[in-house]
């Protein structure tokens, strides 16, 4: 089957159409038709996308921008670039603001055709591996509590989907309570190795004479009470991924036990004579510094620079305070499903007063409060006068009602606004014109919620 990329020329010059098509063909392993016109182009692209449209703006009936306008309309991912006659610049630009991605001037060298054409493909291919690889943490990361749309959140999904690509050792870092351990699962779900081991080792959990056993298993008789044969958890992960939490913890004999591990592939069971080799992907997570820790003497810097070939830090919950109410409809909608209870929401002054809280537990305090408060009510609305004192709302803490009625309905639908205007120009790659049309919100209005929520569309188009 051909895979090679394929290009669509709309120019209503149709001579100068095919000769480019030629010179693509001849430059590029391409596939490439040409249109007359913006109506042909329209019902080609019915029949077949494409992965990169080359159209000149100056053509009768329907010109270059209302095609690029409809283009976009139906695939807002679309590369396009625009071809313009000398003197029209202006023209080209206003069509980048569109949209568009870039723009070439009549006439254009044939190297310089080829040139921008590469980097319009390349671009369309990273797009798509991104929407493959957004697609596939996602479907993998459905059930998961790591939720969020705030640009710190995206930022560290995007990463979780980029090292779930490859087999590299990753240290996890964050507070507690900021789903290091989900970080882990979502990394081994989106990899090649979904569907084989995830075994999950809590090191400070484990007195420092079994963890060795348990790690590495042991041979019977290997030292008192070995009766039989022990397989180690590196052995139980084997084709899969091993997640050591709180790494920092480990031992200094553990330490340069596990250095061995990470530079020759090979464990050695208590009681073995010879070692062997495994097949495992190793995840390591910590909320200490481990920097300082090789300072003071208390871990190996040989260790640490060998588990933190690549990183991910899990934000606290301070720095994504924009997703606490699109997470406290995850929990609600899960601790009613685990309980088998009716759904529930929290009143208007109760979400209000959440999304003000500090929570230094971060993302698992609030899950752990909100799944309380599910348990212990009665109606269907969550309720400040319902619910029993917490450490969450004690009396020490601000009173919820010191903020009035409207200022904290205001900070809703901020955070509302907020959230709605990421989710709309991440999917319109920050084109104002095409983000009216989506949101059916006229263009001089949304110009002014821009302005007025101090919202950096130039970041979306980057």
């Amino acid at each position: 089957m051909d895979q090679r990329e394929t290009i669509l020329i709309v120019d209503d010059e149709s001579d100068l159409a095919r000769g480019l098509a030629r010179t693509l063909q001849m430059a590029l392993p391409v596939t490439v038709h040409t249109a007359s016109s913006g109506m042909e182009a329209l019902a080609l692209l019915k029949k077949e996308p494409v992965d990169l449209i080359l159209s000149d703006i100056s053509m009768p009936e329907m010109d270059g921008m209302e095609l690029l306008e409809k283009v976009l309309a139906d695939d807002a991912m679309q590369t396009v670039i625009m071809m313009t006659a000398y003197g029209t610049i202006d023209v080209a630009v206003s069509a980048m603001k569109n949209g568009a991605w870039d723009f070439i001037q009549k006439p254009f060298a044939s190297d310089s055709l080829v040139r921008i054409a590469s980097k319009g493909l390349e671009r369309h291919r990273l797009l798509r591996e991104n929407r493959e690889l957004t697609a596939r943490l996602a479907e993998t990361a459905s059930g998961s509590p790591i939720v969020g749309r705030s640009a710190p959140m995206q930022r560290t999904l995007d990463t979780l989907s980029m090292l779930s690509q490859s087999d590299v050792t990753v240290l996890i870092r964050g507070e507690t309570g900021t789903g290091k351990d989900l970080a882990a699962c979502t990394i081994h779900e989106a990899s090649q190795r979904k569907g084989k081991p995830f075994v999950t080792v809590n090191c400070p959990a484990l007195p420092e004479g079994l963890l060795e056993s348990e790690l590495f298993g042991h041979k019977k008789g290997a030292f008192t009470n070995a009766d039989t044969d022990k397989v180690g958890l590196f052995d139980q992960a084997r084709g899969g991924t091993i997640f050591l939490d709180e790494i920092g913890d480990l031992s200094p004999a553990l330490q340069t036990k596990l250095l061995r591990v990470l530079q020759n592939r090979e464990i050695r069971p208590i009681g073995e004579a010879e070692s062997h080799t495994i097949d495992v992907r190793i995840l390591a997570a910590t909320n200490q510094g481990l920097e300082a820790k090789i300072e003071d003497g208390s871990f190996r810097a040989d260790l640490f620079y060998r588990l933190n070939v690549a990183s991910v830090t899990m934000p606290p919950l301070r720095d994504v305070r924009d997703d606490i109410p699109l997470m406290v409809e995850h929990f609600l909608a899960k601790a009613s499903r685990e309980l088998n209870l009716p759904r529930k929401q929290l009143s208007p002054a109760l979400m209000a007063s959440v999304c003000s809280r500090p929570w230094p537990g971060n993302t698992r305090e609030l899950e752990n409060t909100l799944t309380g408060w599910v348990a212990l009510t009665r109606g269907d609305t969550i309720d400040l006068c319902e619910l029993p004192s917490s450490p969450s709302l004690s009396e020490s803490d601000d009173d919820p009602f010191a903020v009035p009625y409207l200022d904290q309905k205001e900070q809703i639908i901020e955070s509302f606004t907020r959230d709605y205007l990421h989710r709309l120009f991440s999917a319109t790659f920050g084109n104002v014109a095409l983000s009216a049309r989506k949101s059916a919100i006229k263009r001089q209005s949304l110009q002014k919620i821009i302005q007025r929520y101090n919202i950096d569309v130039e970041s979306y188009r980057k």
